[in-house]
């Protein structure tokens, strides 16, 4: 689960030097996103194209969500068509990654929503769709409904923070964004319960649905934030994903990546595959001829249960996402990152070896090797925490994106 850390400072000096602290802290490897609460600054001294890049120059490649907070959502800004003109100007910085924008739940004023959200993408930017009520948490239906609301705008990440009065709204909202999470799994949620009661929300992400949780390095932006190293400790120790496992068609690089990640991370490397013909005592192609792919999925699965719940880094087959028992397990025990490589370069590195596998005989071309891999990618989709875009890529380059996907991951 990625942790982002709210930066806020009454000037851009400030902020830009707390900045510098948090690259500095040794967290800030683990951190997935910084967010700059642009609401908070009580006054602004230069450009804010140059304030962004001034951001950008220390953070690196961390994320950069720029948010400004309205007085309609418990932030410091008021709501107004300054407000949508700072967000494009924003992104016509090309700097942030995201801007997280207060989009109407309801029908009036979707016309005006939907335009800057066009703006912002046409720019290059991505979008959180996002409510916040620090009063209240409304009952389960309308939990949902907000939820169903906000992910009718076409954004990348749907926000939700409410207020609990009790421990039932708590659940409702857990439950809400689960139930969101199930039927849009390709999309990311953030939600939460604020203040002490709601707490616990925060670090229990399997079941509430939410991607990413808001850490507190220096302050809080908002109440029940976590301090980074207990939300990590906790976090850790909540999450059954224990193992990293390489998803990828034959010839996209688990192979090679998962000795190299494990050494880097001090864990074992498995290859399946090695680990079945051992138990099998003859090649997989053998196998396949004599007792077929039934009994060998099925000796996959069994060999993948036995493997999970560990910290180590794993190379499964590339059609070990075919059987869904198989895609539960590794969503339930692995952060998965899928090597996401194209037909021309699996063509090119399968050319170069010597095995190939069983269900590639006589389909040792472009046009038959995607079409398999067109079948099987939506499979990686859906259990994949991280997609690496391997093409063109060197093997350290790789391991470097990996490594740090593992650590913003809490891994």
């Amino acid at each position: 689960m990625g942790m982002i850390v709210p930066i806020q400072g009454k000037t851009e000096e400030e902020c830009l030097e707390t900045l510098q602290a948090l690259k500095e802290n040794p967290y800030f490897p683990h951190i997935y996103a910084v967010e700059l609460r642009y609401d908070l600054l009580e006054r602004h001294v230069e450009p804010l194209s140059d304030f962004l890049r001034k951001s950008r120059e220390i953070i690196g490649k961390k994320k950069l969500i720029f948010t400004i907070r309205t007085n309609r959502q418990g932030g410091a800004f008021p709501f107004g068509k300054s407000y949508f003109q700072a967000n494009i100007l924003a992104m016509e910085s090309r700097v942030p990654d995201y801007i997280d924008l207060e989009v109407e739940t309801g029908e009036e004023g979707r016309g005006s929503w939907k335009e800057c959200i066009a703006m912002v993408q046409g720019l290059g930017g991505k979008v959180i769709a996002s409510y916040h009520d620090f009063e209240k948490t409304p009952g389960l239906r309308e939990c949902e409904e907000i939820l169903n609301q906000l992910s009718s705008y076409s954004t990348d990440i749907v926000k939700i923070a409410l207020m609990p009065r009790s421990k039932e709204d708590v659940l409702n909202l857990m439950l809400a964004g689960r139930r969101w999470k199930d039927r849009n799994p390709k999309r990311e949620l953030i939600s939460m319960s604020m203040g002490e009661l709601g707490k616990a929300s925060r670090v229990l992400h399997d079941l509430s649905g939410s991607s990413h949780s808001f850490v507190q390095v220096f302050s809080a932006s908002a109440p029940g934030q976590w301090g980074i190293e207990d939300y990590m400790e906790v976090s850790k120790k909540l999450s059954g994903k224990k193992g990293l496992a390489l998803l990828g068609f034959m010839g996209s690089g688990k192979s090679t990546l998962a000795p190299k990640i494990a050494e880097r991370c001090g864990w074992q490397a498995y290859e399946m595959d090695q680990l079945l013909e051992e138990k099998f005592a003859m090649r997989i192609e053998e196998f396949f001829r004599k007792f077929g792919e039934e009994r060998f999925r099925r000796e996959e699965a069994k060999l993948l249960r036995s493997l999970s719940g560990k910290e180590h880094v794993l190379s499964p087959g590339g059609g070990v996402v075919l059987r869904e028992e198989n895609r539960k397990v590794l969503k339930e025990h692995f952060f998965s990152i899928y090597i996401k490589v194209s037909p021309e370069t699996v063509l090119k590195r399968l050319a170069e070896g010597k095995n190939v596998r069983p269900l590639l005989q006589g389909k040792m071309n472009v046009n038959e090797i995607g079409e398999m891999m067109r079948k099987r990618s939506a499979y990686y989709e859906e259990v994949a925490d991280y997609i690496l875009e391997g093409d063109g890529k060197s093997v350290s380059a790789c391991v470097e994106e990996i490594y740090s996907a593992l650590l913003e991951n809490g891994l």
